[in-house]
């Protein structure tokens, strides 16, 4: 980001503050139109339910005074919602768009004009911890003992998770490099296809969302060691910062984002209405019902947040050899 850069966002963002502060100027703008909530996941997926969630929210409870409805616009990895959000849709207030670490990673991954700098960040709702399981027959009982393990026999441990580049993985990379060692990763399709391998122990641990794993860990089949977050779902298994390991992980976070070019005013109407649906008992039932971790960020520190986010995960892009194109 440059100088020039830079300093738009943080006068969007102290504007958004300074709204928040004085609590009467949102009402200069409300929605006059019915307004739309755009993902790039397929529906029936956690990206497209949160949304119909905080949609029925705002419906049932008149939080929004006109009707909210979701749409899913997939295809291209997201490209074809980011577009259609913040370029197709350009100065719309009536438009939101789900935001999550692939709507900001795959930009870079094809150095395409659709980062998160050409929306306008309205807040972060809630994160996807990660969870870090072993068999129950493995005689890890530590994230110590499995990077020690892993000191022992280099390359010889294997993570299971999604494909390469997926969260699962660069989380894993995250904790290769803190312990100075390294694994051996096998991509499954998904999470739900990887699991029965770790159950099998065809492969060592995982690194993944605890909702994936949760029952198994209950049934006592698998082992957890440590999780990004604490856990309602799981409330004995530890932080990993709780048991020394300090490396910062990428947050899996679910926000929301609108098109670039709307009004401060529009922006901060949305951080209040986003700010009423976590006030609501609907709202805390589906974080705790989808092993959510909730979290709120809004303003200047979202902005922060997506920076520190954006250096993350091109570091992580260009030492895993993601990168296709030259940034």
């Amino acid at each position: 980001m440059n100088l020039i850069q830079s300093c738009r966002f943080v006068a969007t963002a102290a504007g958004v503050l300074t709204l928040s502060l004085a609590g009467t100027a949102a009402a200069q703008w409300a929605p006059t139109e019915r307004v739309t909530m755009v993902t790039h996941s397929a529906p029936g997926t956690g990206n497209e339910l949160m949304l119909r969630e905080i949609a029925d929210i705002w419906n049932k409870n008149k939080i929004v005074p006109r009707q909210v409805g979701v749409e899913s616009v997939t295809g291209s990895q997201g490209e074809k919602a980011r577009r259609y959000v913040t370029f197709q849709n350009k100065g719309n207030p009536h438009m939101l768009a789900t935001y999550t670490p692939q709507s900001l990673n795959l930009p870079m991954l094809i150095n395409s004009d659709t980062g998160w700098r050409s929306f306008t960040p309205i807040a972060l709702m809630a994160v996807d911890p990660m969870l870090l399981v072993v068999n129950v027959e493995s005689p890890w009982r530590s994230v110590r003992e499995l990077i020690d393990a892993a000191k022992q026999k280099p390359k010889q441990i294997l993570q299971g998770g999604g494909s390469y580049g997926s969260s699962a993985s660069m989380s894993g990379k995250i904790l290769e490099e803190f312990g100075g060692v390294q694994f051996s990763y096998t991509p499954f399709r998904g999470a739900g296809e990887a699991i029965p391998q770790l159950l099998g122990k065809h492969v060592h641990f995982m690194m993944e969302n605890p909702a994936e794993m949760a029952q198994h860990v209950k049934a006592g089949k698998l082992r957890a060691l440590a999780s990004t977050e604490k856990l309602e779902l799981l409330p004995d298994v530890p932080r990993f910062q709780d048991v020394g390991v300090t490396a910062r992980f990428p947050k899996q976070f679910r926000g929301v984002m609108a098109p670039q070019g709307i009004s401060a005013e529009a922006a901060q109407y949305w951080v209040q209405a986003l700010a009423r649906v976590r006030e609501t008992q609907q709202w805390k039932d589906y974080v705790s019902r989808t092993a959510l971790v909730d979290s709120w960020t809004t303003g200047a520190a979202l902005v922060a947040f997506f920076e520190e986010e954006e250096k993350t995960y091109m570091r992580l892009n260009k030492e895993m050899g993601l990168l296709k194109t030259p940034k």
